[in-house]
């Protein structure tokens, strides 16, 4: 995959002003409860024109493509995963609805200040009761003859303490199907001010990237006009949908944390000896290390060819789940590792490494937490949107590493239902699981094996890559029996 001389500048402009000392002063005093909100950050990354990335150059964003934006987060987030998560939002959740469905007006009086870094936007999509089942949300908004009445309570939403506007999701229909009664509205946030009909909660006390404030919002009677309205009444789950596919990429990109895990371990590991040898040549440390590089280098290409699917105005969704689940499940599982490089020091904040577990933690729970990504993923598989290698190279009988028969196995497991909603989602949730290492391969075998994008990769050499995967795809295929699904039925069976 060939990138651009602005891609690269982009990069190293990012990596350069995030190495500066005044964000290290930043991360001190934003990243932990109760601190003031960062826009001392925000208007810092505004001044690179990374508040309006994607923001077109007609309202003063700097009308960049997807790539870039990834790219720019990626880089966030090897420094200060907090910081990122507010730009990440600003941009995506906040600025996309705006840009694809705004009106004129809308764009007219939002988009300047934001592609500016002066205000910030929040989604309010995520109720008390409805996460990953947004399409059963109870805020309503009761039509009248000169705008509507809100009610309803949100939850989980970022950047909400310092919000200008929200981007709001409410049923306008009750009698029709969950996702067809909903709509979307640009509530200006301002309007609390006057009567009290939005109040904000508390600001929720979180493991992590405190610097990205959330809080419940609450809509107590409110009163917005017609002209708040985002695309038509009715269309308000589409938008929902389509932004958070977009959203997925800027979250996917915070593998940047699994960089930043990389270059502390690397560099402890060279300045560290034990019984007289520097712990960058111990083999079980140098294994952690290749292993962040593996995480960092799939995640990144899954990453960059959803980016470049969604530039190219191509379907892109379902790359995007596949980067997201893969990016966040690696950290996941491979951040304790990483910590163990560093032995007790790890357990210390003076070490920053406790503020990469922390940020570590979200990736897999919000903007569709991994079982949603799952499903999505298997639903595009199963209806052939998600065209992947039919064999793959393990095993010397075709039959025996056939991605069809184990699509037909899915298929009898589900029963035409949907992943999510399944009642036999164990076997279904190890093959999605499966399926971005599917993906990485075929990618590496057209797009990026010719051209290697080095600059952004830690892999010299892709053929190792190759290997790795290969050496996956025997330990890691799915198999029913060695999922011990019944024996785990039973004890659950037992203590519940």
């Amino acid at each position: 995959m060939k990138f651009s001389d602005e891609h690269l500048i982009l990069r190293d402009t990012v990596r350069k002003r995030m190495a500066e000392q005044d964000i290290k002063e930043m991360i001190k005093k934003y990243e932990h409860h109760n601190a003031p909100f960062a826009w001392e950050f925000v208007r810092a990354m505004a001044e690179l024109g990374l508040t309006g990335i994607n923001i077109p150059e007609e309202y003063g964003g700097a009308g960049m493509d997807n790539r870039s934006g990834v790219i720019a987060i990626i880089e966030m987030s090897r420094v200060w995963p907090g910081g990122a998560l507010v730009l990440g939002v600003g941009n995506s959740l906040a600025g996309y609805p705006l840009i694809r469905f705004g009106s004129a007006a809308q764009k007219e009086k939002y988009l300047p200040d934001l592609a500016a870094g002066k205000i910030l936007g929040a989604f309010c999509l995520t109720e008390p009761g409805f996460g990953s089942d947004a399409a059963n949300i109870a805020t309503f908004a009761e039509s009248l003859y000169d705008g509507y009445l809100i009610n309803g309570t949100k939850d989980f939403i970022t950047n909400a303490p310092a919000a200008s506007f929200f981007i709001l999701f409410a049923r306008t229909d009750k009698k029709a199907a969950p996702h067809k009664g909903i709509s979307a509205f640009v509530v200006p946030m301002n309007e609390r001010i006057a009567d009290k009909s939005i109040v904000l909660g508390k600001i929720h006390h979180k493991e992590g990237l405190h610097a990205a404030q959330m809080c419940e919002v609450a809509f107590k009677d409110h009163f917005t006009c017609h002209c708040a309205l985002l695309g038509k009444e009715g269309q308000g789950f589409g938008i929902a949908m389509q932004t958070l596919d977009h959203g997925r990429n800027w979250i996917a990109a915070q593998l940047g944390i699994i960089d930043g895990l990389f270059e502390k371990c690397k560099r402890h590991a060279e300045n560290r000896k034990t019984f007289g040898l520097s712990l960058i040549k111990r083999p079980a440390i140098r294994h952690v290390l290749a292993k962040l590089a593996f995480a960092s280098d799939v995640s990144k290409m899954l990453l960059f060819h959803s980016a470049k699917l969604e530039d190219e105005d191509k379907p892109f969704g379902h790359y995007a789940s596949l980067a997201k689940l893969f990016s966040s499940e690696e950290l996941a599982k491979i951040k304790g590792e990483a910590q163990s490089v560093y032995g007790g020091m790890g357990y210390l904040y003076e070490s920053d490494i406790p503020h990469f577990m922390t940020a570590g933690d979200a990736p897999p729970i919000y903007e569709g937490a991994s079982n949603v990504q799952r499903s999505v993923i298997l639903d595009a598989w199963i209806k052939r949107k998600l065209l992947l290698s039919a064999f793959i190279p393990f095993h010397d009988t075709p039959t025996e590493n056939s991605l069809e028969l184990l699509k037909q196995k899915v298929e009898r497991k589900l029963n035409g239902k949907k992943a999510l909603e399944s009642e036999s989602q164990v076997f279904a949730f190890a093959v999605a699981d499966f399926l971005p290492l599917v993906a990485a391969y075929d990618l590496l075998q057209n797009d990026f094996l010719k051209e290697w994008p080095g600059e952004f990769m830690h892999f010299k050499n892709p053929s190792h890559i190759l290997r790795i995967l290969e050496s996956k795809f025997r330990k890691e295929w799915p198999d029913q029996n060695k999922l011990d699904v019944p024996v785990w039925d039973s004890a659950a069976e037992d203590v519940l």
